[in-house]
């Protein structure tokens, strides 16, 4: 992405299910999202803001992941490209629509949890679930090393704020004395 394009984040509701189509630049997946600002009042009650709409489109892999991850009322956030379009209504007046060219999308993990398929680089293949996902393999990465994929992690109970993480292995075999950084 070059320093000139008009890149934004947004964070926001998933106004549609997210489509999915083939065109003849590739796949897109489209959807509305909805964004308020959150206001505090002077006796100190909130209330929701106007809300504006954008529509976002994603491309290629971006598309098929959204497509399979995304759903209508999910709290997402969404980075890309910004721009405006003008255009004239039925009743001879204009307006204007906002579109947002996806470069990355995923969940707020604010509101919820989510879990990570990793799709690769290379044709969208159906998800597996962690029961029956392919153990890792090994690939030859060009400068002499291999590298491999971990397995699916074992889902974690949450820790509270403030409280102690769980004594275990970290994966690393470091003590608290060889900090990596």
């Amino acid at each position: 992405m070059a320093d000139n394009d008009n890149t934004i984040t947004l964070v926001g509701r998933i106004g549609q299910e997210p489509e999915l189509r083939g065109t003849s630049r590739g796949e897109v997946c489209s959807f509305t999202l909805a964004t308020s600002d959150r206001r505090r009042a002077a006796d100190g009650s909130w209330s929701d803001g106007p809300t504006s709409w954008f529509r976002v489109a994603a491309w290629g892999d971006l598309a098929r992941h959204a497509h399979a991850s995304l759903h209508r009322g999910q709290q997402v956030i969404v980075r890309g490209i910004v721009s405006v379009q003008d255009f004239q209504l039925e009743n001879g007046g204009r307006s204007k629509s906002v579109e947002l060219r996806a470069t990355a999308l995923g969940h707020d993990l604010r509101w919820g949890t989510t879990t990570f398929v990793d799709g690769g680089r290379q044709a969208a293949a159906p998800a597996t679930t962690q029961a029956t996902a392919a153990p890792p393999v090994e690939q030859e990465r060009g400068d002499g090393w291999a590298a491999s994929a971990p397995a699916p992690a074992e889902p974690r109970e949450p820790v509270p704020v403030g409280a102690a993480a769980p004594a275990g292995d970290w994966g690393s075999g470091l003590g608290s004395e060889d900090v990596p950084f």
